[in-house]
């Protein structure tokens, strides 16, 4: 496992956490299969850990392709478009990330839907005034992964936010306006000035970068060195 130590200014969070508690940020993009998985993995291992109540676990949004249409295909067309790849190779690609997902108990449909994901983004940002970011982020994967063909519908989009507290009418209005597209942008451009450049990119402690999924078990180790380098 390969961390990258943070050797330039950190430019969140806007208020400073006690020296206790531990933070997590991570960056991701609804559409990410190696976020998906790594998510499970350290919600897994943050779970686990001896620290747990101590943990903070902050979302962050980055837009993995900003130029995908705003139309529905499915995920074969869309992999053979954007990088050419024949429908075999595509489909032996997305049945290897289904195994993957499998192992960790997750539905993943080779042929889901696709989209551009800057909405799901805005709205994860709507879930974080609302305290609920990461659960947001994991309920619109869920619906894209499990294979939904209306995982981008407005409708969809709407009913997880209620599910999670969130008032149909701010979904609404964040979907019919602009609203959290600078914000979206924003956590692109922190999380590259931060070396990442892809995500899953997971910054434990404002200290120790992980670019990337990892296991479980390197997660955990990671969580607990960050927890010694802070209270070290």
């Amino acid at each position: 496992m390969r961390f990258l130590a943070r050797t330039g200014p950190y430019l969140e969070p806007t208020t400073t956490p006690t020296p206790t508690r531990l933070t997590v940020d991570v960056w991701a993009d609804v559409l990410c299969p190696w976020c998906y998985l790594g998510e499970a993995r350290l919600s897994r291992a943050i779970e686990m850990s001896p620290h747990a109540e101590h943990i903070e676990l902050r979302v962050h949004t980055f837009q993995l392709d900003p130029q995908a249409p705003a139309t529905v295909v499915p995920t074969l067309e869309y992999l053979a478009g954007k990088y050419g790849a024949a429908p075999a190779q595509a489909r032996a690609m997305e049945q290897g990330m289904a195994d993957k997902a499998a192992a960790e108990g997750l539905r993943y449909e080779v042929n889901r839907p696709a989209s551009n994901t800057l909405d799901m983004l805005r709205l994860v940002h709507l879930g974080n005034e609302h305290g609920v970011a990461f659960d947001y982020l994991r309920a619109m994967q869920a619906e894209v992964f499990s294979g939904d063909d209306a995982a981008f519908a407005p409708d969809t989009l709407v009913r997880l936010g209620e599910d999670l507290g969130i008032p149909a009418d701010a979904v609404r209005e964040v979907l019919a306006t602009n609203r959290y597209a600078d914000a979206v942008r924003a956590d692109h451009d922190q999380a590259v000035r931060l070396g990442a450049t892809g995500v899953p990119f997971t910054v434990l402690g404002e200290r120790l970068g992980i670019p990337g999924a990892v296991s479980t078990a390197q997660y955990t180790a990671a969580l607990d060195q960050a927890w010694e380098q802070i209270h070290g």
